[in-house]
């Protein structure tokens, strides 16, 4: 008699929860699969049920994290570049530090395992390319879709790497204010383009 899907994607989801944060505790090398499978409760078969290795368990925490496409584009309703602005830095910098382990793992592991790297590079790409759309919509953009496209790869990249160094959500929008400061100017035509 097997158990029901609803139990198996249970079982499924606590290996991952308790591999996430081994894995960012002690390194994907430091940590064994009998050590995930004994800290979630579970036989140690049943993770090979689920992951057919180790590294794929590694690739289901990392790709099977929400898009960050949806989070963005619903937390930025204001019609002004300053206020898409400032409600995009809160929520990466809140979203990031509440994924403080993935990051942790994406981090460490992208140096050795491309799978991992890629796709870093496309929630990157996809995270850029929200707020490019979301700034790109606010009412009072008067800059090309060049200017618009460098300063999504501004905010995201500093509040990535921000919130990664600093990890303190709470204040990243005081931490930011300056960098709101000069991309609402360049977005609306406050700065000029210099040849």
């Amino acid at each position: 008699m097997t158990a029901p899907a609803h139990a198996r994607h249970t079982k499924r989801q606590v290996i991952i929860e308790t591999a996430e944060r081994l894995f960012a505790e002690h390194g994907y090398d430091g940590t064994s699969t009998a050590r995930i499978a004994h800290e979630a409760g579970v036989p140690s078969g049943l993770v090979f049920y689920h992951f057919a290795t180790k590294l794929d368990l590694l690739l289901a925490i990392v790709q099977e994290r929400p898009a960050p496409s949806e989070v963005l584009r619903s937390a930025a309703r204001g019609r002004t570049v300053r206020r898409r602005l400032r409600a995009i830095v809160a929520t990466m910098a809140t979203e990031l530090e509440h994924d403080r382990a993935a990051r942790i793992i994406v981090f460490r592991e992208a140096q050795a395992r491309p799978e991992i790297a890629s796709r870093a590079a496309e929630l990157f790409a996809e995270a850029t390319e929200t707020v490019a759309g979301v700034l790109g919509g606010a009412g009072d953009v008067t800059a090309d879709p060049a200017r618009v496209q460098a300063a999504a790869e501004l905010v995201v990249s500093r509040v990535f790497l921000d919130t990664l160094a600093l990890g303190q959500a709470d204040t990243a929008a005081n931490r930011h204010a300056a960098m709101i400061d000069l991309i609402v100017e360049s977005l609306t035509g406050g700065l000029r383009a210099r040849g």
